[in-house]
């Protein structure tokens, strides 16, 4: 079996279930969850909760605390296990039982792990899941059963050239520790990736998603339509990501709720524009986590 620990935001969830679920197909056993960084999750620079069960596609399986421990760490009294887990060390980073994401990039040997294994990561990049789009696709479609607000909205983005445009703020001004990480995209960023939509689509209309509405009106002005998509707040805000995969164009913030709501969007004909800078530091090599036909400024 594969098991997948999942953790922090919806999005970042998102990353870890469609990686574990590649790589479990490869291998052809099953895809199992690891939740429980959730019961300590009050204790990160942002709390979040599990999310996935959203998505009534994917066939929840959690893996037992028994079977996470046998392979991230030995038995205090079993010397059995102590052996497996010292031979473990030893193995190459991809052949060990607890397989721990080596650094941010794609890293090809992600597909020579063998099973039983225990991802641990971000994985953040289109190429672990490559191989299966439109599964991945399918898995993270909701359908809006009696939700007259969401389904008329999505009528209406589907009728105009829509631009779906995303601005996080929240923790990443306001929480010191998260502004030191990753920072916000700021003022310039919007304007000069709607100039690029104006250039190039005809009569846009924007669809505005933000954790703080209030500076996007004050701020994002357009000589074009612009709707703000403001009653999917909360334990909903899943249900943003379906609209946005609805809008023909995208503008996304650097955050991996947005990331998703632009690449479910299957059409060839979709422009994406994406902050080159992700995170507020060049620590990290995010040269895998755009695809290449995305516009980065």
């Amino acid at each position: 079996m594969v098991i997948a620990q999942i953790h922090s935001g919806l999005g970042n969830q998102m990353f870890q279930y469609a990686a574990g679920k590649a790589l479990a197909e490869k291998l052809n056993v099953p895809l199992k969850l690891d939740i429980s960084w959730f019961e300590y999750a009050s204790t990160a620079q942002t709390p979040n909760e599990y999310q996935l069960h959203f998505y009534k596609s994917i066939q929840e399986s959690f893996a037992t605390k028994e079977e996470v421990n046998d392979l991230i760490r030995p038995s205090s009294s079993g010397i059995i296990n102590r052996i497996k887990h010292k031979i473990n060390r030893q193995r190459p980073i991809h052949r060990q039982w607890d397989f721990v994401e080596p650094h941010f990039h794609f890293y090809p040997d992600f597909f020579k792990a063998t099973a039983p294994v225990h991802l641990t990561g971000y994985w953040q990049s289109e190429k672990y899941f490559g191989a299966i789009p439109e599964l991945i696709r399918n898995v993270f479609s909701v359908d809006f059963v009696n939700d007259h607000s969401n389904e008329k909205l999505l009528h209406e983005i589907q009728a105009v050239n829509s631009v779906s445009l995303h601005v996080r703020r929240g923790d990443m001004v306001n929480n010191p520790l998260v502004v030191a990480t990753h920072g916000s995209c700021d003022l310039n960023y919007y304007l000069s990736a709607m100039a690029i939509i104006e250039n190039n689509v005809s009569q846009p209309h924007y669809y505005i998603f933000s954790d703080d509405p209030e500076w996007c009106r004050q701020n994002l002005k357009s000589d074009f339509p612009v709707t703000f998509v403001t009653h999917n707040a909360g334990s909903r805000a899943y249900l943003d990501i379906q609209l946005m995969r609805n809008c023909k164009h995208h503008i996304i913030a650097n955050s991996s709720f947005s990331w998703w709501g632009a690449w479910l969007n299957s059409s060839r004909k979709k422009q994406v524009i994406a902050p080159r800078k992700w995170f507020a530091t060049d620590e990290k090599d995010t040269s895998d986590l755009i695809p290449n036909d995305w516009i980065r400024i």
